[in-house]
């Protein structure tokens, strides 16, 4: 049975995928620069460093001052049109490399080397506010004022902590929605050595935060949990990590962020909370090639361009990512969601894109919109 996405009774002021595009002006672009956004991996930016950086399809200058502290402007001087990462950055400050005009980190013009008048309002560029936390440094984009960033109380404990950064050449929706019904078909050898058989009956329970989506397998006792917080955050609590004593859980928590149209990176955050003896363990089993994520893509694509098959790299690490990789960039670029076909089994996809087509029609009508919150029931325990 197909799913009705889009009521006749509600108001077509937004499209039906109005979601997948997020350049500015768009609707959904709109939305999301109401939240904050990670755009760069902290121990990647050194202090007095600068770097182009381009989230939902626009471009814009982070850097790092001699301070340490990162800062977001305007990708372009307001001189001539340079591209200020390639410029210098001086004090908490960056500096054109073309002529030399001076920008704050609010993006104020505060010295024109050659020009003796001071620099009228219209020459200052944006400035974004700009915070760092869980090893992400966190970007606000919006017109109004930001709203407190999420915290993850769970993930800011002890522990071994890896922050990764992949780019996909799909679209950030691609990867939302990429949910526990696809474990038994894209991860079969995983499934199959864990002896877990059939497909999951998903049920999704709305939440203050977005929904929660449990899923359990025909033949597996557990029921598996994994938050969606509006409008491009997954939360995935515990998954049990096999230790030489006992067992331990890791967590995640994973932002997926708009590149443009067509592609997009995902930061994500894992936590295995165990200290002394027990982290030393966990570090000791990996090797260099757990930390090598770029043969991710790689090995992707070579799958779909059809040299290559899964089953031959099976063993391989990161094989999970491989094949997350290879199921989203193949359903190919966002037009093909004008084709596509949701069943009753899209139970989890069906919901979220209710839930963003809400948004965007309060949005769109200048309603009021849904003030997502965290709350303790989000934690595990």
């Amino acid at each position: 049975m197909a799913i009705e996405l889009e009521p006749k009774t509600e108001a077509a002021r937004v499209h039906k995928n109005a979601f997948v595009h997020t350049a500015p002006g768009t609707i959904a672009g709109r939305y999301m620069r109401r939240f904050w956004q990670p755009v760069y991996r902290s121990e990647d930016l050194v202090a007095g460093d600068a770097k182009p950086v381009r989230i939902m399809s626009q471009d814009f200058t982070l850097y790092r001052d001699e301070d340490g502290v990162a800062h977001a402007v305007g990708f372009r001087c307001s001189h001539r049109g340079a591209q200020l990462s390639v410029g210098f950055v001086e004090g908490n400050c960056i500096r054109c490399f073309y002529h030399g005009w001076v920008f704050d980190p609010k993006g104020h013009v505060v010295e024109r080397p050659s020009e003796k008048s001071r620099a009228t309002p219209n020459l200052n560029i944006d400035g974004y506010p700009t915070e760092e936390y869980l090893g992400l440094i966190f970007v606000y984009f919006g017109e109004v004022e930001p709203p407190p960033m999420w915290r993850f109380k769970a993930m800011e404990r002890e522990g071994v902590r890896d922050v990764t950064v992949d780019v996909m050449p799909a679209n950030y929706f691609f990867s939302l929605e990429n949910s526990a019904l696809h474990f038994s078909f894209v991860h079969r050898d995983l499934m199959e050595e864990k002896g877990i058989a059939g497909t999951p009956e998903v049920r999704i329970e709305d939440t203050p935060w977005g929904h929660t989506a449990y899923s359990r397998w025909p033949n597996d006792a557990k029921e598996n949990v994994a938050h969606k917080i509006m409008p491009n955050v997954g939360y995935i609590v515990p998954r049990a990590i096999n230790m030489a004593k006992g067992v331990s859980h890791s967590l995640h928590v994973s932002f997926r962020v708009p590149i443009d149209d067509e592609s997009h990176v995902t930061y994500r955050v894992t936590l295995i909370p165990v200290t002394g003896e027990d982290a030393q363990k966990v570090l000791a089993r990996r090797s260099a090639s757990f930390y090598d994520r770029s043969v991710i893509p790689v090995l992707a694509e070579q799958v779909l361009a059809g040299t290559l098959r899964l089953r031959d790299i099976k063993d391989r690490t990161h094989i999970e990512a491989v094949e997350d990789y290879v199921a989203q960039v193949a359903q190919g670029p966002v037009t093909t969601r004008e084709d596509e076909h949701l069943a009753s089994s899209d139970v989890a996809e069906a919901h979220f894109r209710k839930l963003w087509r809400r948004e965007l029609t309060a949005l769109a009508e200048g309603k009021p919109l849904t003030e997502w919150h965290l709350t303790d029931e989000l934690e595990p325990q």
